[in-house]
């Protein structure tokens, strides 16, 4: 007797070798089930379930290949090769959820659609999630009219975009790599902003942002935005020091000697990675915050020491930076 939900796929190997392109593999009768892998779909609805989705959105998908049909057929003789290596419903389950999501990206899309909106207090929200990808982004939209408040607002809407932008062609790029399919866990980044100030003279934002593209784990890191009130202007790290002075060999001093008395610096560690994060140098200082009480000064992920450390950040008084800093921004 046939199963009401008979499974698509499960000894469709042969058929999809043999059949032309314009043919639909065949539900098998479970009555005649005889490896382990076709007993376990045909006594679990979830995995019937599942076997019925996969099958009409292979149909589908075979249908609008064109010159790729061969290359789908190929990847689903491997992934059935891989599927009859499970020996239990839940390797089964998880085989059958990852082949759906991407059989649903070559027919429905890599993305979704684009959803925005403002919220309340007038932060702007962004989303977007494919099978097999999600993109979130919250940004504030900076109080006022003016023309330079309106310049600001601008400039960071452009920037959250363009960073969704550059990680959706990555994601499209990983895409034609792999022929269509996606291949590993999900794809995300999120970009939100942690610390925001208006000062007297300008603005500070400090965007968040996770993003995973596979690998042992994702990457967050800190990006800074500082803003002139009276221009709408980009302020520089640089920008924020008086011209010509010391101001990277007086926060290499004062950050050195905060990070190495806190753990895990505080002991026998080895300092020579902390010495080359803290160095003098304009790349270890770009994402530098001043906010109502100093300055903060933000080390990525690795910047002195391995993954597992995480991001450490030290706030500098302003008085600790008397002499260096730009009296444009800070009072004479």
């Amino acid at each position: 007797m046939k199963s009401t939900r008979s499974p698509i796929l499960p000894l469709a190997l042969c058929s999809l070798l043999a059949l032309p392109a314009s043919a639909q593999a065949a539900s098998f009768d479970c009555g005649k089930a005889s490896s382990q892998v076709e007993h376990l779909i045909c006594t679990d609805a979830e995995l019937g379930s599942l076997d019925e989705t996969l099958g009409e959105l292979y149909r589908r998908a075979l249908g609008d290949a064109g010159g790729a049909a061969e290359a789908l057929r190929a990847h689903q003789r491997d992934w059935l090769a891989e599927r009859n290596g499970c020996d239990t419903t839940e390797c089964l389950a998880d085989a059958y959820r990852e082949r759906v999501a991407a059989l649903r990206i070559r027919v429905d899309g890599p993305l979704g659609p684009i959803k925005e909106r403002e919220l309340p207090g007038g932060e702007v929200e962004i989303l977007q999630q494919g099978p097999l990808v999600e993109l979130k982004a919250k940004y504030p939209r900076l109080e006022g009219e003016d023309v330079a408040t309106t310049k600001a607002n601008r400039q960071i809407a452009t920037w959250v975009r363009q960073q969704l932008q550059d990680f959706r062609q990555d994601y499209l790029s990983f895409l034609d790599g792999n022929q269509g399919d996606h291949l590993g866990p999900p794809w995300a980044i999120e970009i939100d902003a942690a610390h925001s100030y208006a000062g007297e003279r300008f603005w500070t934002l400090d965007f968040t942002t996770y993003s995973y593209t596979g690998g042992a784990h994702g990457a967050f890191i800190h990006q800074a935005q500082v803003f002139s009130r009276d221009q709408g202007e980009p302020i520089s790290p640089a920008g924020l020091f008086r011209p010509g002075s010391a101001w990277l060999a007086r926060l290499a001093e004062l950050s050195y000697a905060r990070l190495s008395q806190r753990e895990p610096f505080d002991s026998d560690a080895d300092h020579d990675w902390l010495r080359t994060g803290t160095a003098p140098e304009p790349d270890n200082y770009q994402v530098l915050l001043p906010l109502a009480d100093g300055l903060m000064v933000i080390f990525g992920q690795y910047q002195i020491g391995p993954y597992a450390i995480g991001i450490f950040d030290v706030l500098l008084g302003y008085d600790e930076l008397a002499g260096v800093l730009n009296p444009k921004w800070f009072g004479d």
